[in-house]
């Protein structure tokens, strides 16, 4: 536990959409002033009354406009996101999706403040440019169901 870090309350339930099409990820590209562009998965926070797999497609749909088929539960991480103020912790639950056949990248009717593009992107080549670090673990044939703990 980070004990001299003020934490924002509360913890906040995240989901996730891990997408693959020819061996690359679906991903939010966003930008921050003076800061390199950086990649997500779409997904986001879970909103009261939605079950996991409701607020997936929802968040797909804002954000890359998209209409997916949200498959198995893959994986649990934790983020620490640093915000004005002090951490976000947040409880991310990354679900295996599918997206129709013609499904070009987008972003779609409500992107997310940063987001300025949606692409296909290799989770291994481009990986120092995932946030958080977890993508790594996404191609591993025996990875973890717990993630642990990343610096969001």
């Amino acid at each position: 536990m980070m004990t001299s870090t003020v934490f924002l309350p509360p913890i906040r339930p995240t989901v996730r959409a891990v997408i693959f099409h020819q061996g690359k990820l679906l991903v939010q590209v966003k930008r921050h002033t003076g800061k390199p562009d950086f990649l997500t998965l779409p997904g986001g926070a879970q909103e009261m009354g939605e079950t996991m797999p409701q607020s997936i497609a929802r968040e797909c749909f804002e954000e890359v406009g998209a209409e997916v088929i949200v498959g198995s539960l893959l994986h649990m991480a934790e983020v620490f996101k640093p915000k004005d103020g002090g951490l976000r912790h947040q409880v991310e639950a990354l679900f295996s999706c599918t997206l129709p056949a013609d499904y070009t990248p987008r972003l779609g009717p409500r992107p997310d403040r940063s987001q300025i593009d949606t692409i296909w992107a290799d989770p291994v080549a481009e990986a120092a440019r995932f946030r958080p670090t977890y993508v790594t673990h996404l191609v591993e044939t025996r990875a973890p169901f717990y993630l642990g703990s990343f610096h969001g």
